[in-house]
């Protein structure tokens, strides 16, 4: 093997372990809300489970508001509706701003 080939081969396993690394998955706490209101609800007269449950079914999608981040959620929608509103755990692998749902759980 060449040093240019021995050099490549070390970059490609170097690279594919960190996007590894990357990829687990992660936990995170917060509100289960949705990608427009975030952490303020705008239906001032609705309940923020109720207005979230509007707001996606209007098309947005469902977020967690944790702390001062909002990210947006994809899969177990239907696990999802059941905690719109509610302080929720969810363990999903991230990537950029959004997280891929594996498992979310009601917390106190």
């Amino acid at each position: 093997m060449t040093n240019k080939t021995k050099l490549a081969a070390a970059l490609v396993l170097t690279l594919g372990g960190t996007v590894a690394v990357l990829a687990q998955q992660q936990s995170f706490t917060g509100t289960l809300t949705d990608s427009m209101c975030g952490a303020t609800h705008m239906a001032k007269d609705k309940a923020p489970a109720e207005c979230t449950r509007i707001c996606v079914k209007d098309g947005m999608k469902y977020a967690l508001a944790a702390g001062k981040k909002v990210y947006g959620l994809e899969g177990q929608e239907p696990e999802l509706a059941k905690l719109a509103g509610q302080k929720v755990t969810v363990k999903g692998t991230l990537k950029s701003d959004t997280l891929s749902v594996q498992e979310v759980a009601a917390t106190k």
